[in-house]
């Protein structure tokens, strides 16, 4: 099957280009020429340089393949008008390509966020019938352009994924839980966070799942391993799979807050994203970040990684790379 992949520099894209290549899959790969391709094995993708502004260059990539997976996005950015024009008009000019040229593929697959829900209520899942009420520009932009490829209703199958907070190798946000944790550090909020939480591999794994199943075609899904973590049943986690003895050390949510504004001006002064800002911030502090995955359960037949050893998998990761 010949597959248009965007977003394979990075974190998650690469992953699934590596799942791909494994199932013997000709990979076509969009990427900038500003792109940083450390974790791309140039013998397992074509490489395309361009945009999707561009829209000659679309109708050339989009034409001859089976399947596109969009994974490009950015997950940090100085104002709103950055994640409109990346996230959301550059879905809809993907999708405007698609429809235009390759009437006839076979599946679209776009991988979005749960930031786009916004958070649940309590501990009881947010289904997917609930209204979502994203509490940040990123996860505004992610629903938006979800919309976007909705676009393709009753003329392409489609598939959206919202996965949960993320992790695994090659990942940078919660790569600070297992830093701590190095350091012997288990960090406990006063004020309740219950987030979920999956594995970066499963996501590729499940994407060469979905590809030729018709189950899951024009539907959207919640993705994680199923569980409720608070932040330090986190930490916990990963010091039993890194087997290291940690102290719990109490963090007040004002403490996140001040870290967000100190970034977020830093940010300006750079004018370059950072790591953290004030959204991102207000995100992490919600106090419920719970979805309802049992419709992927029901539509694929698939098990999600358990916590402890995709922290294990990860953590020695980290260790072989040397980010301790």
């Amino acid at each position: 099957m010949r597959i248009l992949l965007t977003g394979a520099s990075g974190f998650v894209g690469s992953h699934i280009l590596e799942e791909l290549s494994v199932n013997d899959h000709e990979i076509v790969s969009i990427v900038r020429k500003t792109s940083n391709l450390k974790w791309i094995d140039n013998s397992q993708v074509i490489l395309k340089y361009g945009s999707l502004d561009d829209e000659k260059f679309l109708q050339e990539v989009v034409q001859d393949v089976d399947v596109v997976i969009h994974c490009a996005g950015v997950v940090r950015a100085l104002n709103w008008n950055i994640y409109n024009n990346i996230n959301v008009l550059g879905t809809k000019k993907l999708v405007q390509s698609v429809l235009k040229n390759n009437s006839k593929l076979k599946k679209f697959i776009f991988i979005s966020s749960q930031a786009a829900m916004g958070p649940s209520y309590s501990e009881t899942p947010k289904l997917l019938s609930e209204k979502e009420i994203p509490v940040s520009d990123y996860g505004k932009s992610k629903l938006l352009a979800e919309a976007e490829v909705k676009a393709l209703t009753g003329k392409v199958p489609y598939t959206i994924l919202r996965p949960s907070s993320v992790y695994g190798p090659r990942d940078k946000d919660i790569f600070t839980f297992f830093s701590m944790v190095n350091k012997h550090i288990q960090p406990k909020t006063y004020s309740k966070h219950l987030i979920q939480l999956v594995f970066v591999k499963d996501i590729a794994k499940l994407i060469t799942v979905i590809l030729n199943n018709s189950n899951t075609n024009d539907k959207t899904y919640y993705l994680s391993d199923g569980q409720i973590y608070s932040w330090q049943d986190v930490s916990k986690a990963i010091s039993l799979a890194a087997n290291i003895k940690t102290v719990p050390v109490p963090i007040f949510d004002f403490i996140f807050k001040v870290v967000g504004n100190i970034y977020e001006i830093i940010g300006n002064i750079t004018n370059k994203p950072q790591v953290l800002n004030k959204q991102k911030i207000i995100e992490m502090l919600q106090t419920y970040w719970i979805a309802d995955n049992s419709q992927i359960l029901r539509d694929v037949n698939f098990e999600f990684e358990k916590l402890e050893n995709g922290a294990k998998i990860t953590y020695n990761w980290y260790l072989e790379n040397k980010y301790f």
